[in-house]
């Protein structure tokens, strides 16, 4: 029986016999199922990489002296799942994997999804055996570093563990496209974008900012959920025109802004203007005023 908040404990080698049964035990354990879909289809993704790289790549003969089996772990950590791994990997490949590691370690996640997209579509050579890209999407689902630590064991053989930690609270997108009568929204708190962009006048305004404001009023409880210290929120706000009707939906927005920082979380406004529309700069003004919390002024070229 497997303690509270733990999805996984294995030790043993690993085949793909064993894979389909731990993924089905997995499923059925109430730390599984009390995550948030989106958060469980990430962390089952990732536990298969992790799996299937054991079965591919691990020593099924280990040497005289060294411990052990291959491990798994996943268990509910605070604000995270915590996934764990080790396995026996001779000392020649070690070279190779920090240099994985380290390389999509520094990416962010525009770029890791490039790198995805370039590899899927890279014509596989018959000697590939899959682990660099198993570590891709292993970074990609989590989000967070893949942290990595060899030791070596003698005998030309390093025991090599990593851990992933996925983020427990996940908030959707809102992607709105520019038309000629509303704006651009982009708000994508994975990749930390958060932008209004273009004119404002909407035949539909009460309809079109409602969906923003409960969005706002959604974002506000995640980040009470979530406890990791992140990167500042800053909304961009770039109108090129708005007309009366949006102004008091703008105003409402930039408010429920301020309450959001009033619980103390790191969270802006930038008000963009181009360099000679002095109108749109005061009025950038009178609506920090108003929604009384002071905003960053940009000045386009």
């Amino acid at each position: 029986m497997l303690k509270s908040g733990i999805f996984l404990e294995y030790a043993g080698q690993v085949d793909y016999k064993t894979i389909d049964h731990i993924l089905k035990n997995i499923k059925i354990t109430k730390a599984y199922i009390s995550l948030q879909k989106t958060v469980a289809k990430r962390v089952y993704a990732i536990l298969v990489e992790c799996l299937e790289n054991i079965a591919k790549h691990s020593i099924k003969d280990s040497p005289a002296g060294t411990r052990k089996q291959p491990f798994i772990t996943a268990l509910d950590r605070n604000d995270k799942i915590v996934i764990k791994t080790g396995n026996i990997v001779h000392d020649d490949k070690r070279a190779r994997l920090v240099k994985i590691l380290d390389y999509i370690n520094l990416l962010d996640q525009d770029a890791m999804t490039h790198l995805y997209e370039e590899k899927i579509n890279r014509k596989s050579m018959p000697d590939e055996n899959g682990a660099e890209l198993g570590f891709i999407i292993m970074k990609l689902k989590s989000g967070n570093k893949v942290k990595y630590n060899f030791a070596g064991i003698g005998n030309g053989f390093s025991d090599f563990e990593i851990q992933i930690s996925v983020n427990k609270y996940t908030m959707r997108k809102l992607i709105i496209e520019q038309t000629t009568n509303s704006p651009k929204v982009n708000f994508d708190p994975e990749r930390n974008v958060f932008e209004i962009s273009g004119e404002s006048r909407p035949p539909d305004v009460a309809g079109f900012y409602t969906e923003i404001l409960n969005w706002v009023d959604d974002y506000s409880s995640f980040l009470s959920k979530s406890q990791e210290g992140k990167e500042p929120v800053v909304f961009n706000l770039d109108f090129e025109y708005f007309n009366s009707s949006s102004a008091k939906y703008i105003l409402d927005f930039c408010k429920q802004i301020g309450t959001v920082r009033s619980k103390g979380k790191d969270v802006a406004v930038k008000w963009h203007y181009e360099k000679n529309d002095m109108d749109m700069l005061e009025v950038g003004r009178e609506m920090s005023r108003m929604a009384k919390f002071p905003f960053e002024y940009v000045q386009k070229n």
